[in-house]
């Protein structure tokens, strides 16, 4: 009896196109100077400086891998990139275009809550009414005083401005800081941010002032900048 090879050999095809497209889609080798330790990179002929910046998870781009397996993620909006994020297992690195910074000033578009280079980075405010509250927040007047927080951690968020769709943040963007302790809200300006007092594992002494308008404080809690303190 004659044997029938074809479908077998269709099969072996299939299985060899599938292992192909994962090795181009998934890994997707990139030739680039450096890793995610070194001082500074080079891609596609561009000179990238070690530099940290914050960004949401939205915003990272991935283009591929390195030869040590890290992920590298470009972000922002250039058509040649200006930032670029490589993610290792154990490290991770910031990398800024030579002649590039983050922008430290301009047109608020988005907010990142407690953002950090190896954290989860999902959380931020980008609509128009998230980033009034922000706004408002930002202009409280008051009597500075000093509250104790229990976890600086837990118990309040911090954030950080970004300017101009550039998708990108700095420490130089902090925007203050939002906490609740013993019934009330409290915000802390950037002005206040070296005046913390550790005493403590995680807890803080911080100067700040209350916020007291329920309708601003209802608006805030409805965003991410309130999540997972327990009010």
């Amino acid at each position: 009896m004659e044997k029938k090879y074809g479908k077998p050999i269709a099969l072996c095809c299939l299985g060899l196109l599938i292992g192909l497209i994962v090795i181009v889609f998934f890994v997707r080798p990139i030739n680039l100077s450096g890793d995610e330790s070194s001082w500074d990179i080079e891609y596609k002929g561009v000179k990238y400086r070690g530099e940290a910046f914050y960004c949401a998870d939205d915003d990272r781009k991935f283009i591929g891998h390195i030869k040590n397996g890290a992920a590298v993620y470009t972000v922002g909006n250039a058509k040649d990139p200006r930032y670029i994020l490589i993610q290792g297992d154990d490290n991770s690195g910031c990398f800024i275009a030579d002649g590039t910074n983050v922008p430290t000033s301009g047109k608020v578009t988005k907010v990142l809550i407690d953002p950090g280079i190896r954290e989860d980075n999902s959380r931020y405010l980008s609509t128009d009414e998230e980033l009034d509250v922000i706004s408002e927040i930002g202009g409280i007047k008051g009597k500075i005083e000093k509250f104790e927080i229990e976890n600086y951690y837990t118990d309040g968020n911090s954030f950080y401005y970004v300017y101009d769709d550039s998708n990108v943040s700095s420490c130089d963007n902090y925007g203050g800081y939002v906490a609740y302790t013993n019934g009330k809200w409290i915000y802390s300006a950037p002005s206040e941010r070296d005046k913390i007092e550790w005493v403590g594992n995680n807890r803080a002494v911080i100067s700040g002032v209350v916020i007291d308008d329920e309708k601003l404080i209802s608006r805030m809690c409805e965003t991410a900048l309130t999540k997972y303190i327990e009010y």
